[in-house]
């Protein structure tokens, strides 16, 4: 998990860090942080859009705090934001680029426990996702952001709506999927592919065609089946 901390005071952003490490390391979840001190130092880090939580401090020195959520927001629209100030007056500001929490500098020795046991309730437990290990790193994807799962030998490519350009890669089988994935509106349409009904334009000649114009094989010995359980999912579900 990659986690972005930005605070004028360096000392500041080194507490934060240490704080933040901490707290997933109980968890279990292996975290990687950058502590910036300005945030041009912070938009200009390659691949922005690969941090999914960011505390950033709303008063910055050389440009505005509120401003750097909002490129990390345009860069990954997941990315959950936590503003860290010493004046409250900044607070509704942070809510302006959809502040996930606000916490004054003051108070943050109790108020930072509490939001990072909310952060970690929110990116685990609450929100359905594929939760999966990329090179050491745990990375969490929403299970509307996924059209499909490819395998390729022991290989996992998980795709959104961009085709032929995967979300992530990572070793596995489709076999190891957790049930909750099937019991949200995934289906195995063959030995090598799962797809999310959701995304599904149609299934024809032993075809799936998804929205983004994907299409993959189905199992010719299970196409019935596979046709017959998405005609009943659309009937009940429908496909957006």
């Amino acid at each position: 998990m990659n986690i972005l901390i930005c605070d004028d005071e360096p000392a500041f952003g080194e507490r934060i860090q240490k704080a933040v490490t901490s707290f997933f390391g109980t968890k279990g979840v292996e975290v990687q942080t950058r502590v910036c001190t300005r945030a041009e130092e912070a938009e200009a880090l390659p691949d922005l859009e690969q941090y999914q939580l960011a505390f950033l401090d709303v008063d910055l020195i050389t440009a505005s705090g509120i401003q750097l959520g909002r490129t990390l927001k345009q860069k990954n629209h997941d990315i959950m934001l936590v503003y860290i100030s010493a004046y409250l007056e900044f607070a509704t500001q942070g809510y302006t680029v959809s502040a996930f929490r606000y916490l004054l500098k003051e108070s943050l020795r109790q108020t930072l426990p509490v939001c990072l046991e909310e952060v970690y309730t929110e990116l685990f437990i609450s929100q359905k996702a594929l939760v999966v290990e990329v090179n050491r790193e745990v990375v969490r994807i929403p299970y509307d952001r996924i059209y499909s799962l490819e395998s390729e030998g022991r290989r996992v490519m998980v795709f959104g709506e961009t085709p032929h350009k995967p979300l992530c890669i990572y070793y596995g089988k489709l076999s190891e999927l957790p049930e909750e994935l099937y019991r949200s509106g995934f289906l195995r349409v063959g030995r090598s592919a799962v797809v999310n009904m959701r995304y599904i334009h149609k299934i024809l000649g032993y075809k799936v065609q998804m929205e983004n114009q994907v299409e993959l094989s189905v199992s010719r010995a299970g196409y019935g089946a596979i046709r017959g359980t998405y005609l009943e999912w659309k009937g009940r579900f429908g496909n957006g």
